[in-house]
């Protein structure tokens, strides 16, 4: 069985290719090592084409249960529970990702490896005690962290 990473970071407030852009060459890279990903954006195609993706994830509802509260909660939730680490790309945010950093937040609760691609500094997720506490790994690029995960899980 392969191993299995989730690809958390920004989604509300990007564009749609920002937010999916990224977790696409994530997983071809990780794939190409033998590690199956978990996108939160997988079923969301609806979004990708966005030029900017709202923070109110009521606009989205109608396009069904995942995109509501309870579906976004649950899937994540679940997928966090089942991968055995985290590739979290905080990379060029300009405002807090919440739900990435309660992603990051529940893999340090179940002790999963999170590896965090961040700035060395200006980052707006950078200033907080307990965050910094829960990045386990940090590293400066994309690339970096791709081949960080898969170190971690010996591929």
């Amino acid at each position: 069985m392969e191993p299995l990473g989730y690809l958390a970071g920004g989604i509300a407030g990007l564009t749609g290719f920002d937010a999916t852009d990224w977790r696409a060459r994530a997983a071809r890279s990780l794939a190409d090592r033998g590690i199956e990903t978990l996108d939160p954006m997988r079923a969301k195609m609806v979004l990708a084409g966005q030029e900017r993706i709202s923070s109110t994830f009521r606009d989205y509802e109608h396009y069904g249960a995942f995109f509501r509260s309870r579906g976004i909660m649950t899937r994540d939730f679940n997928d966090v529970k089942r991968c055995d680490a985290l590739l979290v790309n905080l990379l060029g945010l300009t405002k807090p990702s919440l739900g990435t950093i309660m992603e990051l937040a529940w893999a340090y609760a179940m002790q999963k490896p999170a590896v965090v691609a961040i700035e060395p500094e200006g980052n707006p997720h950078d200033g907080h005690p307990m965050i910094h506490e829960a990045i386990p790994f940090r590293v400066a690029s994309l690339d970096e962290a791709i081949d960080s995960v898969a170190v971690i899980l010996g591929r």
